[in-house]
């Protein structure tokens, strides 16, 4: 096959994918010098030396007593079992008093004297549950690597879902060369451990009691080449027949919507404010659609407005509901949105009081219920009541009817502060059947005691029956009267109907009320001013600060507010958290962008792939933000830009190459995300995933729905056929429920009905078996996918290194029998450096700090003993950085520091040569690699062939 004709089958690999340039296209050679200034660095292990199939140098068989005894083992809290396959091994039990540390493991293993050992544990892939807690290697009493987001992780993480039903998997980490030199045995431990809340803010609530027995544990192995390649005799199992999940079917879909339509029924008719912005945001979008009880409901545009005011002040008692909230980075711009999604609805409520203003009428036209009125009958006998079928403006007035006779209506609940000066006071009155001097507006003052100061100041109506009529009365403050009630009456038979009441304030009064427009605007452009100021750096944290700040700005611009940036500038935060354009990170209160990273560092790669530092996995699920970028900028009130539109999408097609097949918690036919190689992810397997995961604000149809791209769609309706996408929802459902779940949930009708009426491209996930081959590099994040035939390898080369260059890579392979693979292993690589080096400290639980949390360096130390880290004192050369990045020091995480320019990683069959420069040509060999196929091009490629490496390309091979 001519390689022009294999490229063109690779683009068709993904219907439409290579639109989103996510498809490495090779070929060629660059004429270009390599840079002297570089440093070669190689990995401490054999990344090439010899083929697949090399043989452990040591097995250590659980449960075997002659294996056992061969290697000294000892145990504490530990019993032999038969498990998976009816193969002996040990579980490791929780201890009598509850703790931390459970059982344990130790054995002696034979280890290289020379270059690097590996140590790989088999485990049973059915067994799930993350009450199995953890298993953590040590080695000659240390600990290797850390607990939380380490470069080298635990052994075994366990979690909720099975990692591989049916089948052993193995899982394979470093030892730091020095514990090794000259060595040929090593003493190794292998502890048991409860689980670990990464969010917690104590040591008490991060470190969890083992709950039960651990993971079962079948073989250990130390072995020299990075690939684990387990004995002919040493059984692995079989993959499951997959079938399609049964159930639940399309009557979850009911199910939600049933609940998010009592919720919508409920909100619409609250009487009270609801604080919580998602369930406004909820309301304000269950106001536009035709199945809910708030659709066009004159009751909600007062509701929003009440809740508004309540949410201004708390914001005034307590500044930390913009910093701190559940709206995490979007400050108070949830709050811009709900402004535009009502839309002119509440255009009638801005120029009110802020219900609470301490001046001021509150509630002058009886949209919130009798806040801030009391009824009076002054003589004789009638009723006063809240009419919401007769009203000026609005939904409601305030109704009084007189049968025979009396004095019968209203007045203000609080007495009002005012100053001297002329004041004007003014109501709204209808009438039916009112006689002579009936109806009328009357303004009392009252002194500092509240003692009246002179007598009514009445202001009537016309007698009989008629529409709304304005009555006014300017009147100069008393000179001793520092208060005024307003109150508003009938005397004689009748009805009368009062709305919209007035109280205007002389120029420049001390007592000016806090109006809405102003105080709605205050809150938003604070928002506005402090998160421009504080600009997170992590994609999905400036993504969701980038969309407070639009909406924010937004909101400004409905007010009116003359602060307002506008379109253009509003939208240029959001292109800069997606990488439409370099992220200049947090503002001077001038405007001027500090650029932290210099002036052309973006969020996501040219290929579609955010930065965090590197990739992520459920941290990279961006879809559910992306469909509110969408949204916010183009949908509720915005404009079209085909341009954000289009790149969005990119992203989102980008990820799709990181749903690999495998079975669900019950064994059935899924696509799930993959984590193994994400920086900022700790449980495996991934969520089950199509689309789109579940998540507290995406679910697995709903960007599809939103966008209507052809091929997302497609992969939405493959989740459908699978039966995954129900599940999926069913999971959405049973999450807790909560404003910011039902706001999630609330189009999911909508959002099914269109992926069950929509056709789409027909393409499936590109990892979908039977799809064609293909290769995807993102050189930005040194990051690689392969598809072969069924085996699927995915390889994370810039991996966690947050300080400095740390040699180390991270793969994830699923063979072509099912069996999976993980690793951390070591890789050579070059770089340029900045002449700086960072020693690895002695922590064992983060490998990294924070500054903005109360969190101490490396995080908390774990109960029980002092533990010392095997690879502290490892030293990490800095990368340069550009020339334009301010100088960050040693030990200061940084997106460059561990950037190399060039990686050479070889995995079993597979050699991974990638060049991460814009500029640089690279030249590497494949001698001891032996012969080859290149996966991109289909060439044959000799077993000592020196290769060019074009800058910014990537050479996946093969060994024949």
């Amino acid at each position: 096959m001519s390689e022009t004709i294999h490229r063109r089958s690779l683009l068709k690999a993904a219907a439409g994918a290579a639109a989103t340039g996510w498809l490495w296209q090779g070929g060629g050679h660059a004429r270009a010098a390599e840079s002297a200034d570089e440093t070669v660095s190689a990995g401490t292990g054999a990344t090439g030396s010899r083929p697949v199939g090399t043989g452990p140098l040591d097995t250590l068989v659980l449960g075997d007593g002659a294996s056992e005894r061969a290697h000294g083992l000892t145990s504490t809290l530990s019993d032999v079992v038969t498990g998976g396959l009816d193969q002996a091994a040990r579980v490791l039990n929780a201890p009598e008093t509850p703790g931390f540390w459970g059982g344990t493991l130790a054995a002696t293993m034979a280890c290289s004297p020379k270059g690097a050992t590996y140590v790989t544990v088999k485990l049973w892939g059915s067994e799930g549950g993350a009450d199995l807690g953890r298993l953590q290697l040590f080695a000659e009493g240390k600990q290797v690597g850390h607990y939380h987001l380490g470069a080298v992780d635990p052994l075994d993480i366990a979690s909720d879902d099975p990692r591989s039903p049916g089948r052993f998997f193995f899982h394979t980490l470093p030892l730091p060369t020095d514990l090794t030199k000259g060595k040929k045995s090593i003493a190794l431990e292998v502890r048991a451990m409860g689980r670990i809340a990464g969010y917690a803010a104590t040591a008490e609530a991060y470190y969890k009691n083992v709950e039960g027995p651990s993971r079962t544990i079948y073989r250990l192995y130390t072995h020299h080449e990075p690939h684990f390649d387990p004995a002919d005799d040493d059984l692995t199992g079989t993959l499951p027949t997959a079938t399609t999940r049964p159930s639940p079917g399309s009557e979850i879909v009911d199910t939600i919507n049933a609940r998010v339509l009592a919720r919508a029924a409920s909100e619409a008719s609250r009487t009270s404010p609801q604080l919580d912005l998602w369930y406004l945001d909820f309301l304000a979008r269950a106001s536009t659609m035709p199945s809910t009880a708030a659709y066009r409901n004159i009751a909600v545009p007062p509701q929003i407005a009440r809740s508004l005011d309540g949410v201004y002040w708390r914001y005034l008692a307590d500044s930390t509901v913009m910093t701190g909230s559940s709206q995490q980075w979007m400050g108070l711009g949830r709050a811009g949105l709900v402004l535009l999604a009502l839309g002119d609805a509440l255009e009638p409520l801005l120029d009110e009081p802020v219900l609470g203003s301490p001046y001021g009428l509150s509630n002058p036209g009886f949209e919130f219920g009798m806040t801030g009125w009391k009824s009076a009958t002054w003589s004789g006998s009638g009723t006063a009541s809240r009419d919401t079928s007769v009203y000026r403006t609005g939904h409601a007035s305030a109704k009084v009817t007189i049968p025979v006779s009396g004095t019968v209506g209203y007045s203000t609940s609080a007495k009002l502060p005012v100053d001297q000066g002329t004041y004007t006071y003014g109501a709204w009155i209808k009438t039916d059947g009112v006689g002579t001097s009936g109806a009328c507006l009357d303004v009392l003052f009252h002194d500092a005691n509240g003692t009246l100061v002179g007598t009514d100041n009445k202001v009537h109506a016309a007698a009989g029956t008629h529409d709304w009529e304005h009555v006014t009365a300017t009147l100069v403050t008393p000179a001793t009267a520092t208060q005024v009630t307003l109150g508003v009456r009938l005397s004689g038979a009748g009805t009368a109907w009062f709305d919209d009441l007035t109280m205007t304030a002389p120029s420049g009064s001390a007592y000016a009320p806090v109006v809405r427009r102003a105080a709605w605007a205050k809150m938003l452009l604070d928002s506005r001013e402090y998160w421009r100021q504080n600009f997170p750096q992590y994609t999905n944290q400036a993504i969701i600060c980038a969309i407070g700040l639009c909406l924010a700005d937004r909101g400004l611009s409905r007010l009116g507010s003359d602060a307002a940036w506008g379109e253009k500038k509003a939208r240029d935060y959001v292109y800069q958290s997606v990488g439409l354009v370099p992220w200049l990170g947090p503002e001077k209160a001038d405007g001027t962008p500090t650029k932290p990273l210099g002036g052309s560092y973006h969020q996501v790669t040219k290929k579609g792939i955010s930065k965090e530092l590197g990739y992520a996995g459920s941290y990279g699920e961006l879809q559910e933000w992306l469909s509110l970028v969408y949204d916010a900028v183009t949908g509720i009130g915005g404009v079209e830009d085909g341009t954000l539109r289009d790149h969005l999408v990119k992203m989102a097609k980008a990820r799709m190459v990181f749903r690999h097949p495998a079975l669900d918690r019950d064994g059935y036919r899924a696509m799930r995300l993959e984590t193994v190689v994400g920086w900022r992810d700790s449980e495996y397997p991934g969520k089950v995933a199509y689309d789109e995961d579940t998540k507290w604000d995406g679910h697995a149809l709903k960007m599809a729905a939103l966008v209507k791209d052809p091929d997302l769609t497609s992969y939405a309706r493959q989740s459908v056929a699978d039966g995954q996408a129900f599940q999926s929802l069913k999971d959405s459902h049973g999450m807790t429920v909560s404003a910011r779940t039902n706001l999630n949930l609330l189009s999911t009708a909508d959002d099914y009905a269109y992926i069950s009426g929509a056709t789409g491209s027909g393409a499936r996930l590109p990892m979908t078996p039977g799809s064609p081959d293909f290769v995807f590099s993102d050189e930005e994040n040194g990051l690689v996918a392969v598809k072969h035939g069924e085996e699927i390898l995915y390889a994370s080369l810039y991996w966690r290194a947050r300080w400095g260059v740390n040699r180390l890579a991270r793969v994830h392979h699923i063979g072509a029998g099912g069996v999976e693979r993980s690793a951390t292993v070591w890789q050579d690589v070059r770089f340029v450096a900045d002449g700086r080096t960072f020693t690895e400290p002695d922590w064992v639980n983060w490998e990294f700090t924070v500054d903005d949390l109360d969190i101490p360096d490396g995080g908390f130390a774990p109960p029980g003993d002092a533990l010392h880290q095997a690879f502290a004192g490892q030293v990490l050369p800095l990368a340069e950085a550009p020339a334009d990045v301010p100088e960050r020091a040693a030990g200061v995480e940084s997106p460059y520091a561990g950037r190399a320019s060039f990686y050479r990683c070889v995995y079993g069959p597979y050699l991974i040569a990638m060049n991460t420069t814009v500029d640089r040509v690279h030249t590497f060999t494949t001698k001891g690699f032996g012969a080859s196929t290149n996966l991109v091009t289909g060439a044959r490629v000799s077993e000592n062939a020196q290769l060019r490496l074009r800058p910014g390309t990537t050479v996946v091979l093969r060994r024949r």
